[in-house]
């Protein structure tokens, strides 16, 4: 039963409905105009034909006394249905009645007529008539004035069959056209809300499913195109909300990953301490700097976390400002801090348009793995390139290098490339996805190179104008 109501109230449904009653008031509409002007002009003709008869009668009729024979001689219709009288009646005499023949028979049935319609009158077993009148007077001799009352009935039996036959076809055609219609109707609006049921149905089953993969998307159509677009935005949607899914995942299991060898090696420690520290104090020190120390690093991979989870959220705000400046002031700010030398090319406008905090964090992400990753007495290099469109940024180290395999990993967080050779080297491995991430919230690009004949190059492209 609920099946049934909810078949009821779906979008094809809907759509038959309005369908059938927009069809049934048009062929109303259409069948009770065709019926009314065919009518009218089949009253009407007979009326003219009625009015013809008449004429034919007077010219018929001498002193009150109708020549029958001339009258159907005269008459273009055929009058072998029609029933004429022709009253007569002179001043202080009864009034005399002619007949055409059949006539008295057939004024000896009852009839019946309406109102609106006075001229049309029905009688038992002989059908339906159609009654006209007209007197005049004539004179006889040089006194008297004769009145004189025609009156004709003309059969309508043949026009009521042909109406008859009309409104038969007529209802014929409508049955057939809305029966057609509806078929056809039904179909269409089955065929266009198909769309929407498949969307429902892979909706459901997604909702339903076990086992989520969070890459999952609804089927597009072609058509109708309000369901195509709607198809795409919502596998938008349901992209962004897999890829929330997707990073908080990802967060939760690489802070689980890199918080479970610290917390394991303090609570080494810990229990060291609680089993050997009264008996050699000389190992308290050592494990509070190591618990100290790992704690501290705990507490920066935390807050490099929470920075990059908040990333996923943000939306920055960007201007204009010149980005050599700003490479003028990180490298005065570090050149005490580290022992490379650091070195940049001259360019007289170096505008783009971002952010320019988060620009500064991008710099200084990208020096301190130079840092990192560089021999103390080399070279560290800012390079800036211009085009119509773009500015980019090359920061360029005589470090260790990349491999080719390591390439397109080096932006994924805690990932660290050749960890044989960088073992030694401090951090948490996500100084380079947070500075991937500013650049795409900066609508930029990064990438890295080989630095010939050594080293790294990392790109930064940033938009010189508003998109």
């Amino acid at each position: 039963m609920r099946k049934s109501k909810t078949n009821t109230n779906t979008s094809a449904a809907q759509i038959t409905k309005a369908y059938a009653l927009i069809l049934i008031l048009i062929t109303l509409l259409m069948s009770s105009s065709i019926i009314t002007v065919v009518g009218y002009r089949l009253v009407a003709n007979k009326h003219a034909e009625a009015q013809s008869l008449m004429r034919v009668l007077k010219r018929s009729t001498v002193a009150g006394k109708p020549d029958w024979v001339r009258w159907r001689g005269e008459s273009t219709l055929d009058t072998s249905n029609t029933f004429v009288s022709v009253a007569t009646k002179s001043p202080g005499q009864a009034a005399q009645i002619a007949y055409s023949p059949r006539t008295e028979s057939f004024l000896n049935k009852d009839f019946h007529s309406w109102p609106l319609i006075k001229g049309i009158q029905y009688r038992s077993e002989q059908g339906v008539y159609y009654h006209i009148v007209a007197h005049e007077r004539s004179s006889q001799g040089t006194k008297k004035k004769v009145a004189v009352k025609y009156e004709i009935w003309l059969s309508l039996n043949n026009m009521v069959r042909i109406f008859k036959i009309i409104l038969e076809t007529i209802g014929l055609i409508v049955i057939f056209s809305f029966l057609l219609g509806l078929g056809f109707i039904a179909r269409l609006a089955k065929r266009l809300n198909q769309p929407l049921v498949d969307l429902t149905a892979a909706t459901h089953e997604i909702n339903k499913a076990e086992n989520i993969t969070y890459h999952e998307s609804l089927p597009i159509s072609d058509s109708p195109q309000e369901v195509h677009d709607l198809s795409i935005e919502f596998n938008r949607l349901l992209s962004s909300l897999n890829q929330q899914v997707l990073r908080e995942h990802q967060f939760v299991s690489d802070a689980s990953h890199e918080l479970r060898t610290p917390l394991a090696g303090l609570r080494g420690h810990i229990r060291l301490i609680r089993r050997h520290g009264k008996e050699h104090r000389d190992i308290v020190p050592t494990s509070l700097d190591y618990i100290d120390a790992e704690s501290l690093r705990m507490q920066r991979l935390i807050e490099s976390l929470l920075r990059l989870s908040r990333m996923d959220q943000v939306d920055l705000k960007l201007t204009y400002f010149d980005l050599g400046d700003l490479l003028d002031k990180i490298m005065t700010r570090y050149r005490q801090q580290i022992p490379q030398y650091l070195q940049r090319n001259q360019l007289s406008d170096a505008t783009v348009y971002a952010n320019q905090d988060s620009v500064e964090q991008i710099v200084t992400a990208l020096l301190d793995n130079a840092h990192k990753y560089s021999p103390a007495k080399s070279t560290i290099t800012f390079e800036i390139t211009a085009t119509d469109a773009v500015i980019k940024l090359k920061v360029l180290d005589e470090g260790i290098g990349i491999s080719d395999d390591d390439k397109p990993y080096i932006f994924d967080r805690f990932y660290r490339a050749d960890q044989s050779r960088s073992q030694k080297v401090t951090g948490s491995g996500l100084g380079l996805a947070i500075a991937a991430r500013l650049v795409d919230l900066n609508r930029g690009q990064i990438e890295v190179q080989d630095n010939v004949p050594r080293g790294s190059c990392f790109i930064v492209t940033l938009n010189k104008t508003k998109l």
